[in-house]
């Protein structure tokens, strides 16, 4: 203890006398002192933002209440669903789809100058990458009249349900037209083995006859 003492009572008479010691200690006090308001002013900057922030949400948080109600805004999305899902042709099977597709070009062609008219179904996949989605097509083969492929063209363009056109070929000289149309479904369940697997089907591909030659 009295080493202790001894060594303090050294360092006073030290600092009293000895002008450099005193501007050193003050020195070492004054670069502390600094260091403290640094570390201080950090963590107060951290606080403010984390304020700014917290704020920013709240503020978020109120404009999102202020607006339109959560349901309403959740009703209005399913009612878009509904409508895009209108756009979409309705069957519960592939084969119901191929009818409906079917039947509506039969109907399109109904009353042209149409000579041995042949409809037969074609391809019925679902969509690769688009969940639920089926393309279903089916395929004209005839003889026509002049003028009669026009009418055929703008019926297929205003039937009140999408149809896509994937090929259609006129030989003129020939008066013979192939057409192949396609629709996409919705609400199709795949139709299943006996084992429960999907199905194997044979797929068409269409392939061009030579112009002239008979339907």
């Amino acid at each position: 203890m009295s080493t202790l003492h001894a060594a303090l009572a050294q360092v006073g008479s030290a600092f009293a006398e000895n002008l450099r010691v005193r501007w050193g200690v003050w020195g070492i006090l004054g670069i502390v002192a600094v260091h403290g308001l640094l570390v201080q002013f950090d963590r107060l900057k951290a606080v403010r933002d984390d304020h700014a922030v917290e704020a920013a949400r709240l503020a978020r948080a109120e404009t999102l209440r202020g607006g339109e109600d959560w349901m309403q805004l959740l009703a209005a999305e399913r009612e878009a669903g509904r409508a895009l899902e209108g756009a979409f042709w309705q069957a519960e099977t592939e084969g119901v789809a191929q009818a409906q597709l079917h039947s509506a070009l039969t109907d399109i062609v109904d009353g042209l100058d149409l000579r041995r008219p042949n409809i037969h179904s074609g391809v019925s996949q679902e969509v690769p990458g688009v969940a639920g989605v089926w393309q279903v097509q089916t395929r004209l083969i005839c003889y026509y009249r002049p003028g009669a492929e026009l009418q055929m063209v703008y019926r297929l363009a205003t039937y009140p349900k999408k149809l896509v056109v994937e090929r259609l070929n006129i030989w003129r000289e020939t008066s013979r037209m192939t057409l192949i149309v396609s629709a996409y479904f919705v609400g199709i369940e795949p139709a299943q083995d006996l084992q429960g697997q999907p199905a194997s089907r044979d797929v068409w591909e269409p392939s061009e006859p030579a112009p002239g030659s008979s339907v």
